[in-house]
């Protein structure tokens, strides 16, 4: 019998594929690995809160679909998100059965001036205020309001300055702290000449929302420069960059208006300017710069009362606080 002999040495050729094999099986390994890996770790995306909340809401309204309340909910989820056509249709729905019409028309109504309907969107928020004018608490009827504030925007898009002023008007016999409706009043004015009133109105918006709000600076210069005050003109320039984060260029155009007819406005934006950097020390020293012009400056004495008392050392000027602001619809 033939004794086995192995075979101790590979030629060339033969390593040469061995090596080629391992290569092969190293990819393949690596592929294999990569996939697992990914699949092991991939998760499909969360729906947001507002989208699992449309699910929810969607199934309860295929559940009974009789349902006012859901209903109404699933059309108010949709407008919150944007999605305009199919609150319209909910909305439609809802007014159809003759049930919850005020707020059915409401929400419609914002529906509709999302798809830029306007005229359809007017029809709805007169609706609401022929359902709401007459009720007891009318004179603080938030919905109301804001139906009115609705007519007088949709009346400044459509040209109607005239129109917007009344609605408005009324809107803000029901809140007078609505800095919107204030705001728009103003532009309302100026589109109808009246740029003295127009000025009273948009400063009074900027009294509750004194920062983080460009739109009534930029309003208040365009009045200033059609009545010649150039000066003025410039502080409302000033004010509108330091609300859109151009500070810099504020505190450039501010410092430039201490004295003549802007001194007093120009101090006070000084003040908030570097209120908000937080450099309370040079904000307590326009702010009292303010007052030396004018003691009874209300600005300046909110302004002080903030910072003063804030690691300067500086009196409070009383205890007054910042008047409630509005978001911006």
């Amino acid at each position: 019998m033939k004794s086995l002999q192995l075979k101790t040495s590979l030629t060339d050729a033969e390593l040469n594929r061995l090596i080629k094999r391992l290569a092969v099986v190293l990819v393949l390994g690596a592929i294999a690995f990569g996939a697992f890996y990914t699949l092991d770790r991939w998760r499909p995306a969360t729906p947001t809160i507002v989208d699992q909340e449309i699910a929810t809401l969607e199934s309860a309204v295929r559940a009974d679909p009789n349902d006012i309340a859901v209903r109404g909910q699933l059309a108010d989820t949709y407008l919150a998100k944007g999605r305009f056509a199919d609150a319209l249709t909910q909305y439609d729905l809802i007014i159809g059965t003759g049930t919850n019409l005020e707020p059915a028309h409401m929400g419609r109504a914002q529906a509709l001036v999302g798809l830029n309907r306007l005229d359809e969107a007017a029809k709805d928020y007169e609706a609401v205020v022929d359902i709401a004018k007459g009720g007891e608490m009318a004179v603080v009827d938030p919905t109301l309001e804001a139906a009115y504030y609705g007519l007088g925007s949709i009346a400044l898009k459509q040209s109607r300055p005239a129109d917007a002023v009344n609605w408005l008007q009324a809107a803000l016999a029901i809140k007078r702290s609505d800095a919107d409706a204030i705001y728009l009043l103003g532009t309302a004015y100026i589109a109808t000449g009246d740029l003295d009133k127009a000025i009273t109105e948009l400063r009074a918006s900027t009294a509750f929302v004194p920062v983080g709000w460009s739109e009534p600076y930029v309003a208040m210069a365009d009045a200033y420069t059609r009545q010649g005050k150039a000066e003025l003109a410039a502080w409302a320039t000033a004010m509108a960059d330091l609300n859109a984060g151009r500070a810099d260029a504020a505190l450039t155009r501010l410092k430039t208006l201490t004295e003549g007819p802007a001194a007093l406005d120009a101090a006070v934006g000084l003040g908030l300017l570097y209120e908000t950097r937080g450099e309370n020390a040079a904000a307590v020293d326009w702010y009292t710069k303010a007052l030396a012009l004018d003691p009874t400056n209300n600005a300046a004495r909110l302004g002080l009362g903030r910072v003063g008392p804030i690691g300067t050392g500086a009196p409070s000027a009383g205890p007054a606080s910042p008047a409630p602001s509005e978001g911006a619809r």
